[in-house]
């Protein structure tokens, strides 16, 4: 498309939020192109997170398929599907709900290096603004603000283990 969108096709700001206010003035060229800039850091940022879960996950379903109630399953001649999702995930999924949560974790540090890389206006370019100018009211806001996110993610990670896992005691 030739030009600049600004002057072509013209958003109406309602909520500063460029793929919102596009869709919700339904204009689609800009939702497009909102879309389109949105693939490169979506990959950046879950790259390595999903790398991480699925060979977190993989090592704990393979624990589990050794144990002996998978095979006493398996002799039963429950189906495979049962087997897998009902009896062998469920028992797996804890080690795999502590890794999601610090991969979350991971995320809000992350993004100041994407921010930054791909220079979008957010929390991380904000930061790191405010570590090159001293701010120091920001600075510790910020670090307030992580440590609040760090410790409501692996809250929510403990609760979800003691839901899944009847095991799991909150004592």
């Amino acid at each position: 498309m030739d030009g600049d969108l600004r002057f072509s096709n013209p958003l109406t700001e309602i909520t500063n939020f460029i793929l919102l206010d596009s869709f919700l003035t339904a204009n689609w060229v800009t939702l497009k192109d909102a879309f389109l800039h949105l693939i490169l850091p979506s990959f950046t940022l879950a790259a390595y997170p999903i790398g991480l879960i699925a060979r977190m996950t993989r090592a704990a379903m393979l624990e589990v398929f050794e144990q002996d109630y998978i095979r006493t399953a398996r002799a039963y001649g429950i189906r495979q599907y049962v087997v897998i999702y009902l009896y062998a995930l469920k028992n797996a999924i804890s080690p795999t709900l502590t890794v999601i949560g610090l991969t979350f974790a991971f995320a809000l540090t992350g993004t100041f290096f994407v921010e930054i890389l791909f220079n979008w206006p957010g929390l991380g370019l904000f930061t790191v603004r405010s570590l090159l100018n001293l701010d120091y009211p920001a600075i510790m806001g910020m670090t307030l603000f992580g440590a609040t996110g760090y410790v409501l993610i692996n809250l929510i990670v403990d609760l979800l283990q003691a839901w899944i896992d009847p095991r799991v005691s909150l004592d």
